[in-house]
């Protein structure tokens, strides 16, 4: 039954007002990022190009740890909160 609800969810589309990739990795924009050695990094993005994304790094109370930059390839997922 549950993989009815779900076919069911997907074939609806993506909530409307999805935010795109710009918006999402914005400034001040509170991300965690998991690596591809396994590591998980929370914080605040600072700044993102081509070469990868800054971000104001938060301990798991959200004190602040200063900063970390992260290149591309070494991000296997970001998730967003919101």
């Amino acid at each position: 039954m549950e993989g009815k609800r779900a076919s069911e969810r997907a074939s609806q589309g993506p909530k409307e007002n999805t935010p795109d990739i710009s918006d999402i990795l914005s400034p001040k924009k509170f991300v965690t990022v998991v690596s591809r050695v396994g590591s998980d990094v929370a914080g605040f993005v600072c700044d993102r190009d081509e070469a990868g994304i800054l971000l104001d790094v938060r301990d798991p109370s959200g004190d602040p740890e200063g900063y970390q930059f992260l290149p591309w390839s070494s991000i296997e997922r970001v998730s967003i909160r919101g």
